[in-house]
Formats: C-alpha cells, sequence, structure tokens
C-alpha cells in the first residue's frame, strides 16, 4: 500500500528576546514560531519551521492541512494541487504552503535512508555561514556591537552582516569605520537596511556615502516584493544589491534576477518550501548570481548541496539573543570554525524537542487525515 499522511501537529510559540527588536519599520516583541509536524501511516515523520512575521500562520495552516488528505508525499505536486486550489489568496497561504512542502521533502529523504543534503545533491565541500549582527544597537549601544564583531571574528565567520538604521549617514559611517578598524583581511562586510528608504534617489545617495567601506552587498533597501524600486536601485547601486528573503513566488525571485539583484535572499520557509526554493536557485544559476540563503541554517543548509551558487548561509548565533530558536531544540547549533557540521542524520537536521515545543505552546492543533 502506498504511503500517505495521516496525521498532522501544529504549534505556536512565542519566544522571549532580551530587547525588544526594532528592524527598520518593523517592530517584534516576542520572536513567534509555528512548528509542523506531518506522520504517515508508516510512522515516518516529517518536520518544519517559520517565522510568522505578523502573519496568522497556524490559522492558514487549519485552511491548507486538510486539504492534503489523500494527495500523496511528492512535494512537487502536493504544492500545485494546493497552489491551484487557493491561488486567488496564495498570498495569504504561502507560508503555510511552505511548512507543508518541507516536511514532506524531510519525509521523502527519510523514506530512502538519506539525509536531506544527500536526496538534494552531493555538493561536498561546506559553505560558509553569515553572522548577522548589531541587533538591539540602541538598547545595547555601540560597544557591545563591536565586542559581538571580535566574538564572530574569532569564532570563524568570513561574511557579518550588519544592521543598520539608514536615517543618519555619518553616523552609519562612523559605525561602519569602527568595524572595519577590528576586520581582518579576507573577512566582508555586508549591510542590511530592512527597508529604510523611501525613494531610488534616497536609497542611492545613501549607498553612494557608503561606497568606499566595501561592504559585500546592501540588503533591503526596499521591501523585496517592490521588485521595480529593488531592480531600479540595483541597477545603479554601487554596492551589489541583495534581496528576496519575504516574496511569494520563485517567479518573484526570477524578476528580481533580471532586475539587477546580485545576491538572493532566498528564505524556504517563506516562498513555497524546497519545491520553490529550488526553482529560484535555478533562476540564480540563470542569472550568474548567488544564493544567500535568509538565516535558518537547519532549513537551509540542504540547499547548499544543491548548488554552487549557495555562496552562504545566513545565521544568528545562540548569544545575540535574537533567534531563540535553540530553546526548542535538543541541540545547540552546530557551527563549527563558522561552518554548519551537523551530526550524521536522516531526512532534515532539526532536533526539535517535543516536550518543550508542547509546553512553551500557546496555541496547538492537531489533525486526522
Amino acid at each position: 500500500m502506498t504511503d500517505r499522511i495521516t496525521a498532522a501537529e501544529a504549534w505556536l510559540v512565542h519566544l522571549p528576546m532580551p530587547y525588544e527588536l526594532v528592524l527598520g519599520p518593523i517592530t517584534y516583541k516576542t520572536r513567534d514560531y509555528v512548528v509542523l509536524r506531518l506522520t504517515t501511516a508508516s510512522g515516518l515523520t516529517g518536520v518544519a519551521v517559520g517565522y510568522t512575521r505578523h502573519t496568522p500562520l497556524i490559522e492558514a495552516l487549519e485552511i491548507l492541512v486538510p486539504q492534503i488528505e489523500g494527495l500523496g508525499l511528492e512535494p512537487g505536486e502536493v504544492q500545485r494541487t494546493l497552489k491551484g486550489r487557493f491561488s486567488p489568496g496564495w498570498g495569504s497561504l504561502v507560508r503555510a504552503a511552505s511548512l507543508i512542502d518541507i516536511a514532506l521533502w524531510d519525509i521523502s529523504a527519510k523514506a530512502r535512508q538519506q539525509s536531506l543534503e544527500d536526496f538534494m545533491g552531493m555538493r561536498n565541500e561546506p559553505v560558509p555561514l553569515m553572522a548577522v549582527a548589531g541587533y538591539f544597537l540602541e538598547a545595547r549601544g555601540k560597544s557591545a556591537v563591536l565586542e559581538e564583531i571580535e566574538r564572530f571574528v574569532a569564532e570563524g565567520y568570513t561574511t557579518i552582516k550588519l544592521i543598520i538604521p539608514g536615517h543618519n549617514l555619518d553616523h552609519d559611517l562612523d559605525l561602519i569605520g569602527d568595524i572595519n578598524q577590528i576586520l581582518p583581511s579576507g573577512v566582508t562586510l555586508a549591510a542590511d537596511f530592512h527597508g529604510a528608504f523611501h525613494s531610488v534617489d534616497e536609497a542611492v545617495h545613501y549607498s553612494e556615502g557608503l561606497s568606499d567601506c566595501g561592504l559585500r552587498f546592501i540588503e533591503d533597501a526596499f521591501p523585496s516584493y517592490e521588485s521595480d524600486i529593488v531592480s531600479a536601485f540595483a541597477r545603479v547601486a554601487g554596492t551589489p544589491a541583495a534581496a528576496g528573503e519575504d516574496v511569494m513566488t520563485p517567479a518573484a525571485h526570477r524578476a528580481l534576477l533580471d532586475g539587477g539583484v546580485s545576491y538572493l535572499r532566498a528564505d524556504a520557509t517563506a516562498t513555497g518550501g524546497y519545491t520553490a526554493a529550488m526553482k529560484s536557485i535555478a533562476a540564480a544559476e540563470d542569472a550568474a548570481a548567488w544564493v544567500a540563503p535568509h538565516v535558518w541554517p537547519h532549513i537551509h543548509h540542504p540547499l547548499s548541496h544543491a548548488s554552487s551558487r549557495v555562496a552562504m548561509i545566513e545565521t544568528i548565533p545562540r548569544y545575540v539573543g535574537a533567534d531563540p530558536i535553540v530553546d526548542l531544540l535538543l541541540e545547540d547549533l552546530p557551527i563549527v570554525d563558522g561552518k554548519w557540521s551537523p551530526p550524521r542524520h536522516e531526512g532534515l537536521y532539526l532536533p526539535l524537542d517535543w516536550a518543550r515545543v508542547e509546553a512553551l505552546a500557546s496555541v496547538s492543533r492537531t489533525w486526522a487525515l
């Protein structure tokens, strides 16, 4: 008998951070995660986790999960069916569909007794991680950020992304100048503005002011879904542009790449799971662009085995406090010399502590299929 999904469970968990997190115009008081687990008739389980990003993610799963009954286990087929059934409201449901897709890929790899990395490809050389600096800058102050970056360097990270307010060029130049004084040769700095600008002219003027800082890329001068504006900036900015973490489809990623984006910030939890991410990576290959997946090395490390265009994977070390996902895991982040080094495993390496997930969840849902 063909295996099939027989049960699903989901949990919404709000985890505290040491300070309120302000990212441009966005404010998070907690980090909010949804965890999904699918179970097959044969006993295989597939898991996924994603940020809610102020969306009704668990409510979206309540709509989609009953729809997967009888659809089988092939991720691409399931996603095509769901997208067809719900195309008018796909923007409201794509994050939920992403979690379903990721969990189905996990099951597919486990059914073959492979790690998801080996299931996706056979790239062997380790891909570097990119650590994010500058969280809680206003609360912590510049000296704490500089100490954080010194720790990143000591731990072997070769690319560091700095969160920059983008409101005062002299302030930002002063911060970057102090950082560049402590960065050794071989370590590069990138900047993330989290949609700080209101016009292309403003963003271009600001980026010109940073042109001598040696930035690897400038990310999210505007929200990624504003593809025309992002492209207009990318075409004329002297520094490579990065974008893409919050768009709905691989077609949106292709539009950004066609518009001149050099670093595609793909996120499998936001744009349609691994099924969509593989299409986005193919688009980056066609454009000779780089892929730098958005956070979640647990989720995104397998993609680095699928393509040599995956240049780095973003991570937020535990001690930073801005991504307390480790509080839901049985193991600390497996980072060695600035690279992701998971233990041997089958399927997706995401060692969730189910007792803690259930204990910390504010909402839980179960489905019999």
